[in-house]
């Protein structure tokens, strides 16, 4: 048992250094042009899913708290280019990172704000979901009906991926439907469901 958790601890390690390695190859190509295409994509979305106030609500989130470091990302700029032994290319090369790392984390935020707006929109679908599994549980509880440990693990294992896939979501440079945040939330309420009312009927 300890080594299947050792194990696992491993592979889940060696999975991190891959993804972090890959995030800095992309951080270190990706382009200032590429991440505004994914915004407009992005908006564009949300636009035709939700209309065009719900995006200017998002997008206006986005801009209250990028718009702070704006300021900053200029002295950066000026920093880099001060210097007049550092060739012409490398002080691009470092202006264009400045920008990419601005415009990708303004992409993030706005997928949380995104993912935050229907979080609050589905909150009851969620919890009436999750309530419907608790009561299913307890009425087995008085039943002469086996609880089935598969499918609560089927739970488990959803609300897992759909957790990890979200966060892949969040951080991905590249123009992805915005119905990725409902569904992940829809998702989520399903297999609360499916855990909760296939929880044992003694703990």
């Amino acid at each position: 048992m300890a080594k299947d958790t050792k194990e696992q601890g491993s592979f889940t390690a060696l999975w991190m250094v891959l993804a972090l390695i890959v995030a800095i190859g992309t951080w270190m190509f990706i382009t200032p042009e590429h991440l505004l295409k994914s915004l407009a994509s992005e908006r564009e979305f949300v636009t035709q899913l939700s209309g065009q106030q719900t995006d200017q609500w998002i997008f206006g989130k986005m801009i209250s708290v990028s718009a702070g470091q704006v300021h900053g990302m200029s002295d950066s700029i000026k920093d880099a280019t001060a210097s007049k032994d550092t060739p012409r290319l490398l002080k691009e090369w470092i202006q264009n990172r400045i920008v990419v790392t601005w415009l990708w984390g303004s992409l993030i935020v706005y997928r949380i704000n995104l993912l935050m707006l229907f979080w609050f929109v589905l909150m009851p679908f969620t919890i009436a979901v999750a309530i419907d599994g608790y009561s299913t549980r307890m009425i087995r509880t008085f039943q002469f009906s086996s609880q089935s440990p598969i499918r609560h693990r089927i739970g488990v294992l959803i609300s897992t991926v759909v957790m990890f896939g979200v966060a892949i979501w969040l951080v991905l440079p590249i123009p992805l439907p915005s119905v990725v945040a409902p569904l992940a939330i829809v998702s989520i309420g399903w297999a609360t469901w499916m855990w909760v009312s296939n929880l044992q009927k003694r703990i």
